[in-house]
């Protein structure tokens, strides 16, 4: 398997500290409570704040971490359904301009967010512990604990960009 994780962003993470080592038996309480805590974190928050070193607003960082569990379940869906184990990639920033996420209200970027996390955490108790491998084009080969621990990264490191947003002052 590929050690894209650690040697892209560090182990642990050097931005948002996540430990890569996360056994998968672990995955689903951790990605609830990470997941959950959006809502916490984003209390009182419009959804249009920004930080001036990142691209996206705080709502569109919601909506990006739903689509792209969106992407993932897909993908785990469709190779336990027997599909090819070859994942395509895609630009996120083409997927946020395609959806206009600066046009996603808050409230529905999060209702969004619990629906995908909800089909995610289904997908990969549905996915066959051993044996799952998907080839991405960029990452390489990807058993399903890679896929897992990506995906809770991903989720994690986008609410340390929140707050770090919403700390943030002009």
């Amino acid at each position: 398997m590929s050690d894209w994780g650690p040697s892209t962003y560090g182990q642990p993470c050097g931005a948002c500290a996540f430990d890569w080592a996360l056994p998968l038996d672990d995955a689903a309480p951790t990605m609830s409570a990470i997941a959950a805590s959006y809502g916490d974190v984003l209390r009182g928050a419009t959804g249009r704040e920004q930080h001036p070193d990142l691209s996206w607003t705080s709502a569109a960082y919601v909506s990006h971490v739903g689509d792209n569990l969106r992407i993932w379940t897909e993908r785990l869906r469709g190779v336990a359904l027997g599909a090819s184990r070859r994942v395509g990639s895609y630009d996120e920033n083409e997927l946020a301009r395609a959806r206009n996420y600066d046009a996603i209200p808050l409230p529905a970027a999060l209702w969004s967010l619990r629906l995908s996390v909800a089909e995610w955490l289904k997908a990969v108790d549905d996915t066959p512990r051993s044996g799952t491998v998907l080839l991405h084009p960029e990452r390489g080969a990807m058993d399903l604990r890679e896929v897992v621990v990506s995906n809770i990264h991903d989720v994690r490191h986008h609410l340390w960009d929140i707050e770090r947003t919403l700390r943030w002052e002009p």
